[in-house]
């Protein structure tokens, strides 16, 4: 909705309007010999000083400055890039390191200081999304899955029947393992406590009531509960791709690429225009 300050464009005209109202006037004064002089009728005259002019050139640019500063324009300025994710690695002098792992997602908040004809490339492990992006420029994805790292989740069993629990964890596969403590620590994250009569302890690690399951479908499910509750999946890799240019995607900017330059050009034009004011007076 800032681009709707560009409507106040018109406020440049009071300026103008004003310098009109304020020019000075050349003042007639009677002489002693003027009735020798044949009788015409008095016109008054009216003169632009240099230091008016510039004055009306500069609280013009002041105002159009701060209009500007209010609609926050993006300029599309940027050509080709490489966007380069965390764990990525490129030598391209075009190279433009990021600070997500959503290379993507941060294109699309700022596609609009992009010309109309960049290419752009991602290098990394760019996280596959639900749905095809949909973007205005050609995006090239060299994507290379990182090997992934073992995880341990420390769990401690208060249960009669100990031995079902450990070869339910132990038979866990993929990226988390579970090591089952002898008594809770530092390091337990979870507990899992079948007994009704008694309380669990109390600690920061997460309490898991519930009996052990009778089937292997049963415990499966109950396993990938948990998992889906206490531990974050792992991110899908985009295999490496082009995706076309869509040039009826509508462009998104998040904008204030130009704000602090704006903001600048209004404090010296202000500076400017004072001291001028100041010069005009004396």
């Amino acid at each position: 909705m800032t681009s709707l300050w560009w409507w106040a464009l018109p406020v440049l005209l009071l300026p103008v309007w004003w310098h009109r109202q304020r020019r000075r006037q050349v003042q007639a004064t009677p002489l002693a010999t003027a009735r020798f002089l044949p009788k015409s009728a008095p016109r008054q005259l009216r003169a632009w000083r240099w230091v008016d002019l510039m004055l009306l050139v500069l609280r013009c640019l002041l105002l159009a400055t701060l209009i500007a500063w209010l609609a926050d324009p993006v300029v599309a300025w940027r050509a080709d890039t490489v966007l380069v994710l965390p764990g990525g690695v490129s030598k391209d002098p075009r190279a433009v390191a990021l600070p997500t792992q959503d290379a993507i997602g941060w294109f699309r908040a700022r596609e609009a200081e992009w010309k109309p004809d960049a290419k752009i490339t991602i290098v990394g492990p760019q996280t596959m999304a639900a749905t095809q992006p949909r973007l205005r420029h050609l995006i090239t994805l060299q994507t290379v899955t990182p090997p992934v790292a073992l995880a341990k989740r420390h769990v401690a069993i208060f249960s009669a029947t100990t031995a079902p629990w450990r070869a339910l964890l132990s038979a866990v596969d993929g990226p988390v393992r579970y090591v089952v403590d002898a008594a809770p620590d530092a390091q337990t994250e979870w507990i899992v406590w079948d007994e009704t009569d008694v309380a669990p302890p109390a600690g920061p690690w997460r309490v898991v009531r519930t009996a052990l399951p009778l089937d292997a479908a049963a415990a499966r499910a109950l396993l990938e509960t948990w998992q889906h509750q206490y531990v974050a999946p792992v991110p899908y890799v985009a295999p490496p791709q082009v995706l076309a240019a869509d040039p009826s995607v509508p462009v998104k900017s998040q904008g204030g690429a130009l704000r602090d330059k704006l903001l600048i050009a209004l404090i010296a034009l202000f500076a400017l225009e004072r001291g001028l004011a100041h010069v005009r007076k004396r």
